[in-house]
Formats: structure tokens, C-alpha cells, sequence
């Protein structure tokens, strides 16, 4: 299978060939790092809002909450996670552990069709070029979609390219692929890769019948598993898969004009100097023209950030492999040139930039802020945030993505008091910027577009701040007058926090009382210009400790 017929190996001196092995022994040295540093990672490293956003998918559908098919399939392969400590934290680091899998699938499979088109030292290279790249090490092992689908694709990508495609093959594609969509849809990228195999392989009929085969298999396996999972839920109103799968093409191809992501992409061709010089000289060095086409094919899905507006770091991870092979092939060719040389630097270097970068964003603040919540709330209750970061507790209210944020302000309709009514959330957790500036707004960031004022001031109303981002029901009251009405934003059990004793509706109370209390208002009087707190009471005392207000989500790397 190798890429030209007049491609030869010339003899080489002993020292030559002593340097080549000198070579290949940093490569894969190099290789054994970065997987170390991922693994370490997988414990130390900030969590994106969406992997505990993922995480809650699972919880959800444990304890019978799951109301999405679409997108969703993969709860049934981490039920396991419960099983592990009761911390978030600790069960997305095992999460990423199995991750981790994946991508070590990804950069197998990657190896094999590189060494099928080329050697084994050449692909050496073209796994260091993708591990390397733009954000691999940072994501590629993240709990999402991507680092599972990318395997599951690579694999069946490396049985089209490298074998007979015999029954086992064939079924075992037809599996991967049917996997890798349900996963996510966004695996329907990969579709010109797969006209690129049948290319590559179209001089022997029978494995592009066989290959084809698969195809049809994968889509029959995949609307036969999507049925029994979508039979297993309740699907909410408007969360059903057409409805899901049409607003997110919409959305995420298309509707945000032209390289929608280019601070990411500017980025990632920055940290991927070293393959995309090797591929592009991998290009034009070889001369056969459908070698040419099947790479053109297998840029395909990263070049689909020209109008994919999802396309953030975790996105190119998936995106990339099958263009690395093509590093290979310019491998193959430089080998032992100054610009070999110089790309081989490039990606040593970008793998401990962003090895360094990566490692220094550490989740403690995460950690510490979900085991202050346990503290105070240690049965679960529901709550308001933006993305689920409490996975075994029920979270209320619409998913708080920049695409969630801009439909919620397009609708223009407030949804916060409707949500406390009828879900009565004694938690509030402002993990994301504009749910900071509905309760700081002297610290709103012009940036982001924030929630509809009428929401943010009932957010105001209805809770007192604790710690961090946790906000507990309640309100802060001033006896400006030595009396003032106030108002609770769900009857319940609350706790009075005075310096003084006071009367609540004609009833005396010190600091400490526990009073039960209705949604109706309620008349307040004591000293004047006292300060006065009823807070939902727990049975935790809510000491003071210090946590961060902001930066919990460390975020993604942009220009």
C-alpha cells in the first residue's frame, strides 16, 4: 500500500542510520511524555463547564431525569462513574482516564494507516505531529463526544484502509461507525474520510462492496440502538431529536459567517507548524494524484471550521487525525532534510508550551467549591447554574451555552421566576459570567450579553450570597427605618441572621431562630438601620470560608 511505486530505500551509512534510530527513540520518547502529562492532567486540570455538563447526562439518566435522546447514548457505557467517590471532580478524572483510551485508539489507528502508506518511523512522526497539535493534550482526552467519536472513526477508518474487510472487519466498522454517531452527530464530518478510503481502495472491488456494506450496516445498527434509547426516556417538550437536530444545524453550520472561530484556528495553526509543514511537503513531494485526493478528502473535516461555528478547542482533536496521516508521507520524504529538522522542533516545542500551559490551570477552586455545597446541602436539592455542575443534584433552566445565552435573549421572555415557583431551588451557583453580573452587576462585563434585567433582579431578590459562586435562598434585609417588608421566593424553613433581636410578622426572633415562613411578605422590625439576613436553613452551620467569585472555568485558549 505504499503511496509511489518508484519509492526506494537507499542504503544508508551506518551513522545515518545510528542518527535515524537516535530519532525515533525521541519521537517515542517524546509521545510517552505527553501521554503522562495527559494522564496526570486528568486529575489536576480545570474542567470545562461541558464535561460536567456531560457528567450530569449520566447522573440524569440514573436517577430517571434524562429528557434528550439526541446525543445522549453514551450514558449507557458510564453508569459506572456512581460507583466512584461522590465528587464530581473525582468521577469526570475517571472519566477522562477512559478518555484517555480513546485517544490512545485514535493515535493506534493513526499509526496503522500511516505505516501501511509509508513506515513505521514515519509514522512515529505523524502520531507526534497530532499529539502535538493545536490543543490535543489539553482536550484530547476531555469528557466529551469528541475524543470517543475520533477513536471510534479512526478505528473503522484504519479496517477500511489497512484490511480485506473480511466479516469480522466489516462488522466490526459497521459498529464503530454506528457508535461514533450516536456519540455525536457531528461524526457525519467524517463522511468525506470515508469517500477518501473507498478512493484509496478502489482498484479492488470487493473491499469497496464490503466497505460500503459496512456503511449501510452502521446506519441500520445506529437507528436500532437510537430507538431502544429513546424508548428508555421522557423526552421534554421541544428536546425531541428532530427538534434538537434541526437548531443545531442551523446554529453551528452556516449561521455565523466565515471561520466563525478564527482566534482558534489561528491558534491551532501556531501550535501545529511542525505536522502542517511536513503534510503540505508530504503533498507536493508525492506524485501520485489519487494519493493527493484522498488527503484533499481527509482535510476535509477540519476544514469544515470555515463555517462550523462550534469549532473551539476540544473541536480539533477530532477533527485533525485523519489529515495527519499525510505527515507521514512528508516524513517519508524529508527525512533527514533541515526542514525534517526544523518541523521535529516545532512540535517538541509546541507540545511543552502547551503541556506547561495546561498543567498550570488546576481544578482546586472547582473541587473546594463542590465540597462546600456537599457541606452545607449533603442530600441532594435542586438548584440553578449553568451547565449541571452538580450532577447528581436536579438542575432547572435552560442550558447556559453562548448558543443557550443568544436563543434565551432572541426569545426576549424572562424565565427565572417561573422556574423558582414551580421548582422552588434553595441553590444558586453563578459559574458563568452572566449569571455573575445578575447578582454583581457593578461588576457586569460589557462582553457578554447577561440575562434579560427582569431575571437578574429577581435572581437579586431571591438569594444571599454564601461563598464563592454559591448563593442560598433568602434575602438581606435593612431595618432603614427600624422596620421593612420583605418577601422570601418560596415558603420554607429559613434561618435569621441578626446582630439584635427582632420581630418577624409580630414574632420575636434572635440570631439562630429558625422560623417558618410563606412566599407571602412579611414585615420585619428592630433597631434602626439594622442589618438582617433570612437565609433557607441547613443543617451545616454556614461558617465563613473564602472561595472564588470568578475563574472558576479556566476557559479556552484563544489569540
Amino acid at each position: 500500500m505504499r503511496p509511489d511505486a518508484t519509492l526506494t530505500y537507499p542504503t544508508y551509512s551506518a551513522d545515518h542510520i545510528q542518527g535515524r534510530d537516535l530519532v525515533r527513540h525521541v519521537v517515542r520518547a517524546a509521545i510517552f511524555c505527553a501521554f503522562a502529562v495527559m494522564v496526570v492532567m486528568s486529575w489536576t486540570r480545570n474542567i470545562n463547564w461541558d464535561e460536567f455538563y456531560f457528567l450530569s447526562h449520566v447522573h440524569a439518566n440514573l436517577d430517571g431525569r434524562l429528557d434528550r435522546p439526541l446525543q445522549t447514548v453514551f450514558v449507557h457505557g458510564f453508569g459506572w462513574l456512581s460507583w466512584l467517590s461522590g465528587h464530581e471532580v473525582d468521577q469526570i478524572a475517571a472519566a477522562r482516564l477512559a478518555m484517555m483510551a480513546f485517544f490512545a485508539g485514535t493515535c493506534f489507528s493513526l499509526h496503522r494507516i500511516a505505516a501501511a502508506l509509508t513506515d513505521d518511523a514515519a509514522a512515529d512522526i505523524a502520531v507526534l505531529a497530532f499529539v502535538t497539535s493545536g490543543f490535543a493534550i489539553a482536550h484530547g482526552a476531555s469528557f466529551r463526544a469528541d475524543p470517543m467519536a475520533a477513536g471510534l472513526l479512526m478505528g473503522a477508518t484504519a479496517l477500511m484502509m489497512t484490511t480485506r474487510m473480511g466479516l469480522v472487519q466489516t462488522l466490526v466498522s459497521a459498529l464503530l461507525c454506528a457508535l461514533a454517531l450516536l456519540v455525536t452527530v457531528k461524526s457525519a464530518l467524517y463522511l468525506p474520510v470515508f469517500v477518501g478510503v473507498l478512493l484509496w481502495r478502489w482498484s479492488d472491488r470487493g473491499v469497496v462492496l464490503r466497505c460500503l456494506g459496512a456503511a449501510v450496516l452502521a446506519v441500520v445498527i445506529a437507528a436500532l440502538l437510537f430507538v431502544w434509547h429513546a424508548s428508555t426516556i421522557n423526552v421534554a417538550e421541544g428536546a425531541d431529536a428532530g427538534s434538537n437536530l434541526s437548531e443545531a444545524a442551523k446554529v453551528t453550520l452556516g449561521g455565523s459567517g466565515f471561520l466563525p472561530r478564527w482566534p482558534e484556528v489561528s491558534l491551532w495553526l501556531m501550535f501545529s507548524m511542525g505536522g502542517v509543514l511536513l503534510a503540505v511537503a508530504g503533498l507536493c513531494a508525492t506524485t501520485d494524484n489519487r494519493l493527493r485526493a484522498v488527503f484533499a478528502l481527509f482535510a476535509l473535516p477540519l476544514l469544515s471550521v470555515v463555517i462550523y461555528r462550534n469549532a473551539f478547542p476540544y473541536f480539533f482533536p477530532f477533527a485533525v487525525p485523519p489529515l495527519m496521516i499525510a505527515v507521514a508521507l512528508g516524513a517519508y520524504h524529508l527525512r533527514g532534510t533541515l526542514l525534517f529538522k526544523l518541523a521535529l522542533v516545532l512540535m517538541l516545542a509546541s507540545g511543552i508550551i502547551q503541556s506547561q500551559r495546561a498543567i498550570s490551570e488546576g481544578n482546586a477552586a472547582q473541587r473546594a467549591t463542590i465540597a462546600e455545597v456537599r457541606r452545607i446541602f449533603p442530600q441532594p436539592v435542586s438548584y440553578l447554574d449553568q451547565n449541571g455542575m452538580l450532577s447528581s443534584f436536579e438542575r432547572h433552566g435552560f442550558f447556559m451555552s453562548t448558543w443557550g445565552i443568544a436563543t434565551y435573549r432572541a426569545a426576549g421572555k424572562p424565565v427565572i421566576k417561573d422556574l423558582i415557583e414551580r421548582h422552588q431551588p434553595p441553590l444558586l451557583l453563578t459559574n458563568r459570567a452572566e449569571l455573575h453580573a445578575a447578582m454583581r452587576p457593578e461588576a457586569a462585563d460589557v462582553r457578554f450579553l447577561g440575562l434579560l434585567p427582569e431575571d437578574g433582579a429577581t435572581l437579586r431578590k431571591s438569594y444571599v450570597h454564601h461563598a464563592g459562586v454559591i448563593w442560598i435562598a433568602g434575602q438581606d434585609i435593612i431595618l432603614t427605618d427600624g422596620s421593612a417588608t420583605a418577601q422570601m421566593p418560596f415558603a420554607g424553613l429559613y434561618r435569621l441572621e441578626s446582630a439584635a433581636p427582632v420581630s418577624v410578622d409580630g414574632v420575636n426572633a434572635s440570631n439562630g431562630d429558625v422560623l417558618a415562613l410563606g412566599a407571602s411578605p412579611i414585615k420585619i422590625e428592630g433597631s434602626k438601620g439594622a442589618a438582617v439576613r433570612l437565609i433557607w436553613n441547613t443543617d451545616a452551620d454556614l461558617y465563613e470560608t473564602q472561595l472564588p467569585e470568578t475563574g472558576l472555568y479556566a476557559g479556552f485558549w484563544r489569540l
